[in-house]
C-alpha cells in the first residue's frame, strides 16, 4: 500500500478513535496529549509481532515446521513494516495453510470481544492503562482486519490465499462480520465512556 494511504489509514483507525475517546473524557488535557502521542507508538511496535504470533500459533496447531520468522520490523535497518512467518514446505492451497493464515484474524475477533468485556466490566481509572487496553484489545485487531481486507483487493494479504482455499464468500462473510462487530463494540465503548471518569 502507498505509504501516504497507510498513514491516512493509521490516523483514521488508530489515532482518531483514541483521540475521540480521550477528548470526551474528564482526564487532564496534558495527560491526554501524552497518551495520544505515546499509545500509537506502542501500537506500531507491537502490531506486527502480535499478528505474526497468531501465524506461529497456527503452525503449532497444525504441526507444521517454521522455517524462518521475523516478529519485529528491523527499524535499525530502515525497515518499518515488514514481519513474516515462513513455513518449511511453504504455503499451499490446503486446510493446514488456511488455519495458519486465518488464525490471527480469529484471534482479532476474540480480542475485540475480550477488550469490550474488560472495559465494560472493570472501571480503569488510570488514563494510560485504560487507553492501552482499548488500543491493544480493540483498536489493534480492528486495524488488522481492515488493513488486510483492503490488502486483499491489492493482492497483498493473507486473505488472498485463504480465499483460494475456502472461497471468497466465506472470507468476505467472516471479515465483514468481524469488522461490524469490532466497530459496533468500539462505538459502544466510546458512548459508555463519555465524561469518564466522573468528576
Amino acid at each position: 500500500m502507498n505509504p501516504f494511504f497507510r498513514i491516512i489509514e493509521i490516523l483514521i483507525l488508530v489515532v482518531l478513535p483514541l483521540l475521540f475517546l480521550y477528548l470526551r473524557s474528564n482526564w487532564p488535557k496534558k495527560v491526554i496529549n501524552v497518551n495520544v502521542i505515546i499509545l500509537p507508538l506502542i501500537w506500531y511496535v507491537f502490531y506486527a509481532p502480535l499478528h505474526e504470533l497468531g501465524h506461529i500459533l497456527g503452525c503449532f496447531i497444525v504441526g507444521l515446521e517454521i522455517k524462518d520468522y521475523q516478529l519485529f520490523a528491523h527499524f535499525w535497518e530502515g525497515n518499518f513494516g515488514f514481519a513474516f512467518v515462513d513455513i518449511k514446505d511453504g504455503y499451499g492451497e490446503n486446510m493446514n495453510s488456511f488455519v495458519i493464515l486465518i488464525l490471527p484474524y480469529v484471534l482479532d475477533l476474540i480480542s475485540i470481544v475480550i477488550g469490550y468485556y474488560l472495559l465494560s466490566r472493570y472501571k480503569i481509572i488510570n488514563s494510560f492503562l485504560f487507553g492501552l487496553v482499548f488500543l491493544l484489545f480493540n483498536i489493534r485487531p480492528l486495524y488488522d482486519l481492515v488493513d488486510n481486507f483492503i490488502g486483499y483487493f491489492l493482492n497483498h494479504s493473507d486473505f488472498v490465499l485463504a480465499s483460494r482455499i475456502v472461497g471468497s464468500l466465506v472470507i468476505f462473510t467472516f471479515v465483514i462480520i468481524s469488522i461490524i462487530i469490532g466497530i459496533t463494540l468500539i462505538l459502544l465503548l466510546l458512548k459508555r465512556y463519555k465524561q469518564y471518569p466522573s468528576t
